[in-house]
């Protein structure tokens, strides 16, 4: 059904804007990571007619922020410029600087999005190990799924996993596959979002999409083996199928009312965000009092909230290494909801691991194991 409504979303915002100017100019790249002691390079790109001469003025945000190995002011002459100008940059202070030419005359361009972005570290080898660390907690995310599933196999019985868990996880995983297809690919939304936030880039990367993907199928096939394994009586209860129902009557609501034009695309694809957000507050609850009614955790893979915890960590400790080189502490207060979501995720970890290796360390039940989690 998730698909149908990205052929629709896609029917009725697609395509982009009209430009209503002979030129355009542009910087690429519009984002430039440089360190002390280096130069980067960035470009400005004319394209198109240009029918009276045209003067870029170049503005740093700081005095002295960085030094430009060129003249400040690139002018355009009359006629046809299609071609690009290199200018090479060398930063003298730590931090984040957005660089905001000025044309003259004014109104013969779109500046809208003429900006760039310079991030300064403090030390190449940061950046180097933040990489890695990147790399380290997506991996343990991603492979997060895999000892669920393989025990399930094992045990040919999904006994002890909360089908809860599951079915609300799964609807926050595909939201969250609508929102970053969209933002990344439709240009309509993308054009919303960069109205919103004018020197904003892009927030999802393609490796964002493959992730929530990936996510979408772990979760998938492991609801999968509860279809073909002993579940021992168990199901999705009332609450939950309540949750899931309330959860489809506002994404069917507030898309109905992106299709009217009552609130923009844009908008519909932040409720789908916050529904991912608010699974990941809840989901957790219905696993952990399963765990309490049995007095066991028998058939829930501990590795996996292992590694969860693990990809928590080297994700807080990505964004503080980033915020000391970068200097950049607003990186971290900037996106409360995420940090405050990755500690909640810890803190659940930390939950089960209580549940498995102290309160039911010798795994003996004591709550008939086909009881489901809550009154169906």
């Amino acid at each position: 059904m998730h698909i149908l409504w990205w052929v629709i979303l896609g029917v009725f915002v697609g395509g982009g804007r009209v430009r209503a100017y002979n030129v355009s100019l542009s910087l690429v790249p519009q984002s430039v990571v440089v360190t002390f002691g280096e130069t980067a390079s960035f470009n400005i790109e004319a394209s198109g007619y240009v029918s009276s001469r045209i003067d870029l003025q170049l503005y740093w945000p700081q005095d002295a922020a960085m030094q430009i190995e060129s003249n400040q002011t690139i002018s355009f002459v009359e006629g046809w410029n299609n071609h690009s100008i290199s200018l090479l940059i060398e930063p003298v202070k730590q931090g984040r600087f957005i660089v905001q030419p000025w044309v003259e005359p004014e109104g013969v361009v779109d500046d809208t999005r003429l900006f760039l972005l310079i991030k300064v570290a403090m030390f190449k080898p940061l950046m180097i190990i933040s990489l890695m660390v990147g790399w380290a907690y997506t991996a343990c995310w991603s492979a997060g799924y895999y000892p669920q599933i393989w025990l399930n196999y094992r045990r040919k019985s999904v006994v002890g996993l909360s089908f809860d868990f599951l079915y609300i996880n799964i609807v926050g995983h595909i939201s969250y596959v609508v929102f970053n297809v969209f933002l990344y690919w439709n240009t309509f939304v993308e054009d919303e979002y960069y109205q919103r936030h004018p020197f904003g880039l892009n927030p999802v990367i393609g490796n964002d999409i493959g992730f929530a993907v990936h996510a979408v199928f772990g979760t998938g096939f492991t609801i999968f083996q509860c279809w073909i394994y002993e579940t021992g009586g168990n199901s999705v209860s009332k609450p939950a199928k309540a949750i899931i129902v309330t959860y489809l009557l506002i994404i069917f609501a507030t898309m109905g009312c992106a299709m009217w034009n009552v609130m923009h695309w844009l908008d519909f694809l932040y409720v789908l965000s916050y529904i991912k957000l608010s699974t990941t507050m809840i989901k957790y609850f219905p696993q952990a009092y399963m765990n309490y009614r049995r007095k066991s955790t028998e058939g829930f893979e501990i590795m996996n909230r292992l590694l969860d915890l693990a990809g928590g960590l080297f994700s807080i400790l990505q964004m503080v290494i980033n915020a000391w080189n970068f200097d950049d502490w607003r990186s971290i207060g900037g996106d409360p909801v995420k940090f405050g979501l990755g500690i909640f995720s810890i803190l659940f970890d930390l939950v089960f691991m209580f549940q498995h290796y102290i309160l039911y360390r010798k795994r003996s039940v004591k709550v008939p194991a086909e009881l489901p989690m809550l009154p169906k």
